[in-house]
């Protein structure tokens, strides 16, 4: 066994060794190469501010582009885009010599990168046993250059149409001011006319979920240039609706259908809701239309009225907005009844919180973590858009046009 190929077994041990303590359930294929995206990219942006620190003091030189390098680390081979410079001086710290051991600390340098926001503090112990001589000037321009991203993308231009507005409010523990506060986050996914996901913007609020934070948060997607959407998804948090009529008035409105099937659960005894939820699910996929989907669905509850009055009066109440997406076509359906896509992107964050220690140390960090997430998939499963809207592209568009011409009308 060569020298070579005895350094990369030891590295995928040690690799492998390291994803099982962050990940002790396991990782599946999508998320290894989530985190691979996520190295690559935090390898590459030290290593420009690496770059932009050296010439700041080297005056008679200047950047000159990049050239490609892989970095084996065992389970995860980065390839990279390293910085060169014109006269050739540089070389950054953090890229390891060429078939040097790439160890577990290298490994948990760059997952501390991901996990901690780039907090000085929470890496320093690192860098001493790596050898890597960042001074706290320049772990403050690192820190500054991905704060400023952060604004940017809080600041930017929103497209002003959409199709589907995917929120919801994820709960954590935020350290503020050497206390661990309760606070709200609320994440906006959305999707636009040619099916094209992105998060529109997340928002964090110490205190509990609420209406006049949600009318904040569409106020600001409004201020940013959102005019126009189809349709919003959520949960069925009360004041939602008041404010989505307020804000959007001619936006229909769709309440979680997974949400649903779970309170059937609570609410009713074990045989009742495997009953009820057997024909609400009867009711999403056999529906012919929306007036079909109504009049299953009054059916259903009427079977139910006497034994669970004000629960069934509740469902009922809200009818409308539970069967939103048979509005919609078919091949589009099973992608708008349910807030799945925004409570994974929430799924995410909540294991790099566990991974932290249950907490959040800055609203920074979260939003942060937020943000490299948005990159990643991007960058990744949102690379392209949602299949599905190739053959409804048009109908969607007329179906779009119809609605908000109403409002063009009054």
């Amino acid at each position: 066994m060569d020298k070579k190929e005895y350094f990369e077994k030891i590295l995928d041990r040690s690799t492998e060794e390291l994803v099982k303590e962050l990940f002790p359930n396991g990782i599946a294929t999508q998320e290894k190469i989530g985190i691979r995206k996520l190295l690559e990219s935090v390898v590459e942006l030290v290593m420009n501010q690496e770059r932009n620190f050296f010439l700041e003091n080297d005056k008679d030189n200047k950047a000159n582009g990049y050239y490609e390098r892989s970095l084996n680390t065992g389970s995860f081979k980065l390839n990279i885009n390293v910085p060169r410079d014109r006269k050739g001086r540089f070389r950054p710290q953090i890229l390891p010599d060429p078939y040097k051991r790439v160890n577990e600390d290298y490994i948990n340098l760059l997952m501390s990168l991901v996990s901690n926001g780039y907090s000085e503090s929470k890496i320093d112990s690192t860098l001493k046993s790596l050898g890597l001589n960042y001074s706290k000037q320049y772990m403050d321009k690192i820190k500054k250059e991905l704060i400023e991203r952060l604004n940017d993308f809080k600041t930017r231009e929103l497209p002003s149409d959409a199709f589907v507005l995917y929120i919801d409010a994820y709960h954590c523990d935020i350290k503020e001011k050497n206390k661990i506060r309760k606070a709200s986050v609320y994440v906006v996914l959305g999707v636009d006319l040619q099916g094209n996901k992105d998060i529109f913007g997340f928002y964090t609020f110490f205190s509990s979920e609420n209406k006049a934070d949600w009318i904040k948060v569409f106020n600001d997607l409004i201020d940013r240039g959102l005019k126009r959407v189809m349709l919003i998804v959520s949960d069925d948090f009360p004041g939602i609706s008041k404010a989505i009529e307020t804000l959007f008035p001619y936006t229909d409105h769709q309440l979680c259908l997974v949400h649903l099937q779970r309170n059937v659960r609570n609410q009713m005894d074990k045989e009742d809701s495997q009953v009820f939820n057997k024909e609400l699910k009867n009711i999403k996929e056999n529906s012919l239309d929306y007036e079909d989907g109504l009049e299953k669905l009054d059916d259903l509850c009427s079977r139910f009225k006497s034994k669970y009055p004000n629960f069934i009066k509740h469902i009922q109440s809200n009818k409308e907005r539970y069967l939103c997406f048979l509005k919609y076509p078919e091949s589009l359906r099973k992608h708008i009844y349910t807030t799945n896509p925004v409570e994974s992107v929430n799924s995410m964050i909540e294991k790099v919180r566990i991974n932290l220690g249950g907490y959040f140390q800055s609203v920074d960090i979260l939003e942060v973590n937020l943000l490299i997430q948005r990159d990643n998939l991007k960058n990744g499963k949102w690379k392209k858009p949602i299949p599905a809207f190739k053959g409804a592209s048009y109908e969607i568009l007329q179906m779009f046009n119809k609605k908000f011409s109403i409002q063009t009308q009054n």
